[in-house]
C-alpha cells in the first residue's frame, strides 16, 4: 500500500467518526461539535486520469461534483485529454492545468526527459490551461535539469501557475530559479510542519497552499491542531482544499472526502472557513 493510499483509508476512518459526532451534536444541543460546513467548495487538486476513465464517465465526474457540492474544480490529468474532456463537458466549472506526463509511468522521469519540452510547447499554445502541473520533483538537483528549467521558463512566461508535489527545499530551488512564478503547493509539501509551511507562506507572497492528504496533520482527534489552527488562520487568504483523485477509488469515495473536509473546515471561524473552501480559489481563478 502506497504512503498516500495509507493516509487516504485512515482519513476515511477519521471521516466516519467525526460524522457521526457532528450528527450527534445536532442531536444533543449540549454537545458542542459544530455542524459541517454546508456552503460551496472549490476543488484545488482533481485528476481525471486514463485509470479512471473506464469507471467514471465525464457524467459521472460532473455527478460526483454535484452531489459534493462542488462548484468548481481545478483539474490536471494523466494524458491531459482527460482535462479537456472535463473542459469541454463543463468549462464553467474546470480551471485547466497541463500535466506533462503521457502516461503514469512519466511521473517519476519527467524531469529528465527532453522530448516532453515540445510536447508541453504544443499544448500550452492552445491557450486552454492557466497553470503547469501537478509535477512530481522530489530532489532540489530535479530543478536543475533543462527539462524542467524550460517548462518552469515557460510558464513564467505565460504568466501560468506551476503545481509543485515537493518539499519545502524543492520549492525553493523551484523560487530560486523563477523567483516571480505563481505556485500552487500541493499538499501544502506533503510531509512538511506547520512551521515549514508558515515559514514558506511568510517568505513568498506568490505561494498558496493546497491541502488534500493533509487532514490527518490538521486534525487532533476531532479538534483541529493548534499550530495547524493557528497556521490556516494567520494565513487564512493563502489556503486551497482538494481531493487529489489520482486513481479511481478517490473517485468512488469523492462524496466522502469532501464531507471530511466540510467537518475540519466547520472547526474554523466562518470567515476563514469560507476562504478556504472556495474564496480564495474564486480569487485566483474566477467565480
Amino acid at each position: 500500500m502506497s504512503v498516500s493510499v495509507a493516509r487516504s483509508s485512515q482519513f476515511l476512518t477519521l471521516v466516519l467518526g467525526m460524522l457521526v459526532l457532528a450528527a450527534d451534536a445536532g442531536a444533543d444541543p449540549v454537545k458542542s461539535q459544530p455542524q459541517p460546513y454546508d456552503g460551496p467548495i472549490f476543488d484545488a487538486h482533481v485528476h481525471y486520469n486514463r485509470t479512471s476513465w473506464d469507471e467514471f464517465q465525464v457524467k459521472d465526474v460532473i455527478g460526483n461534483w454535484n452531489a459534493a457540492g462542488v462548484r468548481r474544480s481545478l483539474v490536471s490529468s494523466t494524458p491531459d485529454d482527460g482535462t479537456l474532456k472535463l473542459l469541454d463537458a463543463a468549462p464553467d466549472r474546470v480551471v485547466p492545468f497541463f500535466r506533462p506526463y503521457i502516461t503514469a509511468t512519466t511521473l517519476g522521469a519527467w524531469y529528465k526527459m527532453p522530448e516532453l519540452v515540445a510536447y508541453t510547447k504544443e499544448r500550452l499554445d492552445r491557450g486552454l490551461h492557466v497553470g503547469l502541473g501537478e509535477v512530481h520533483l522530489v530532489r532540489p538537483e530535479n530543478v536543475e535539469t533543462p527539462t524542467v528549467r524550460e517548462h518552469l521558463r515557460m510558464a513564467a512566461a505565460r504568466g501560468l501557475y506551476i503545481q509543485p508535489h515537493s518539499d519545502a527545499a524543492v520549492l525553493e530551488a523551484i523560487l530560486k530559479a523563477e523567483p516571480e512564478i505563481k505556485v500552487i503547493w500541493v499538499h501544502a509539501g506533503f510531509h512538511e510542519s506547520a512551521a515549514a509551511v508558515g515559514a514558506m507562506l511568510d517568505a513568498h507572497e506568490n505561494v498558496w497552499a493546497e491541502l488534500s492528504l493533509r487532514e490527518k496533520d490538521i486534525m487532533d482527534g476531532d479538534q483541529l491542531d493548534p499550530a495547524w489552527r493557528d497556521l490556516l488562520i494567520r494565513h487564512a487568504d493563502r489556503f486551497l482544499v482538494g481531493t487529489d483523485t489520482y486513481i479511481a477509488e478517490r473517485w468512488h469515495e469523492y462524496e466522502a472526502l469532501v464531507a471530511g473536509q466540510r467537518v475540519w473546515l466547520s472547526l474554523l471561524p466562518m470567515d476563514v472557513t469560507e476562504l478556504i473552501a472556495h474564496k480564495n480559489a474564486e480569487r485566483l481563478f474566477g467565480p
